[in-house]
């Protein structure tokens, strides 16, 4: 294995050796007349602006401050040696200790992932400043590419904090503009040590993501978490969860198992879906009243969701929160999902197939072939929408009512949820007509009235 400085160098001598020191630490720092990042702001929020956490999430300081300190990639910016990004990423060490308290977070990527990366932050058409380690895993992985790499930087959201040419910046992470209105206290303190994975799919579902460590001391931690609890939203009011008979509890786990949609996303225990947040524990992690709130109306607590909002009674709706607050369970985040492939993101899709890309797509597949990442979580394989001989036995309207009621109103899988308060009629149309063009086909004869949807 070569030494620590010839990897950094390669064969492109000393521009590409600092370059690869400024790897991800900033390639230059601010003038001297320029404020340090965050000067002048309370402590927890200058380290939310410092660390970036703009760059994901809305509702706290923008990136710019890491932005500032953080080097291009790609096309016309300095090159960098392969072998000193595969090993960095491994374990980011702090280089520039004039930038702090801005730093390059830690990512828990296997060395497929860092040889994927490697291949394309560098701007060299050949590899140089290879070592054993690097070559040896890529014999490993042979079909690795900077395709592969480019997924991986865009699935991570680096754009948000590195510019490059080829991948824009977007935002992956909840709203923390009502935080403290959201999580407890002593849950975000415990996540911002060591953070882990809470939406197995992603923050945004099929899009994959990941919180990376910032490895926090525990002054950080204490500042970034009371600015954190210091952002409520008045919309959300509080609320106790009920106490609740056997019968009661037994009642409410009836309801999520064998009626409602909710395991069609979630997991709770050994059963459920694996698109949002496992249902386990949360009495450790959120406030009753956000819970509460969030399982009537999801998009008026967070904007954005793709989770629908439903169409139970209050009374019932009620129950079903008190058992989830009220049932012993240990909270230990989500498990990945294994393999779990990007959903593809158009820039400007046709709102069908936007909106089947982020409600259906994840059971019924990007292709409609019922093959989506959480289809195999499912007690029901989920319909074919590509499957022409199927589909055009169905009529528009029985499209139209399994969307807006879900699967048991047709009397098919209660996993199915009902759209029909969170999409409005034209949405719903525009997603009939898209699945149309999945199975290339149209409904029956006898329930046409010639017209497309």
């Amino acid at each position: 294995m070569q030494g620590t400085e010839a990897i950094r160098r390669g064969s492109g001598g000393a521009l590409a050796g600092l370059a690869a020191v400024a790897l991800l630490a900033g390639a230059a720092g601010p003038p001297p007349d320029t404020p340090r990042p965050g000067q002048g702001q309370p402590d927890g929020e200058r380290l939310v602006a410092s660390l970036g956490c703009g760059a994901c999430h809305d509702g706290v300081p923008e990136a710019e401050d890491i932005r500032r300190v953080s080097p291009a990639m790609g096309p016309g910016a300095a090159p960098l040696a392969p072998a000193y990004v595969f090993h960095y990423m491994a374990d980011p060490q702090t280089i520039r200790p004039d930038i702090a308290p801005a730093r390059m977070p830690r990512y828990d990527l296997t060395e497929r992932e860092r040889l994927a990366l490697a291949l394309f932050v560098t701007n060299e058409r050949e590899l140089r400043g290879v070592d054993d380690a690097f070559l040896a895993a890529r014999e490993r992985h042979p079909d690795t590419d900077r395709a592969e790499g480019r997924t991986l930087f865009q699935t991570l959201n680096c754009a948000g904090c590195h510019a490059h040419p080829e991948v824009a910046p977007r935002r992956t992470a909840p709203d923390l503009s009502f935080q403290g209105s959201r999580v407890l206290a002593d849950w975000m303190a415990e996540y911002l040590s060591g953070p882990v994975t809470i939406r197995p799919s992603g923050p945004v579902p099929g899009l994959g993501g990941q919180m990376p460590d910032f490895r926090l001391e525990s002054a950080e931690v204490n500042a970034i978490t009371v600015y954190l609890m210091g952002l409520s939203a008045s919309t959300i009011a509080a609320w106790d969860p009920a106490d609740l008979s056997a019968f009661s509890m037994e009642k409410a786990q009836a309801l999520l198992r064998d009626r409602w949609s909710c395991l069609g996303c979630h997991q709770l225990g050994d059963d459920g879906g694996r698109i949002g947040p496992r249902l386990d524990g949360i009495v450790h992690r959120l406030q009753p009243g956000y819970v509460r709130s969030l399982i009537e109306e999801p998009a008026h607590v967070a904007a954005g969701i793709v989770m629908p909002g439903s169409l139970e009674q209050p009374d019932r709706l009620d129950l079903v929160a008190s058992y989830l607050l009220r049932r012993e369970a240990a909270w230990l985040g989500s498990d990945p999902v294994p393999g779990m492939p990007a959903l593809p993101e158009a820039a400007v899709p046709p709102a069908g197939e936007a909106l089947y890309l982020s409600r259906c797509a994840p059971c019924h597949g990007v292709d409609g072939a019922g093959d989506g990442f959480n289809a195999p979580f499912m007690p029901v394989a989920p319909v074919a929408h590509s499957d022409s001989a199927a589909m055009s036995l169905r009529p528009d309207d029985t499209l139209y009512d399994g969307i807006h009621a879900g699967g048991w109103i047709l009397g098919k899988s209660h996993r199915m949820p009902a759209f029909g308060k969170s999409l409005d009629h034209g949405q719903i149309r525009s997603l009939v007509a898209y699945i149309r063009t999945l199975c290339n086909c149209r409904g029956p004869a006898w329930s046409r009235d010639g017209r497309r949807p």
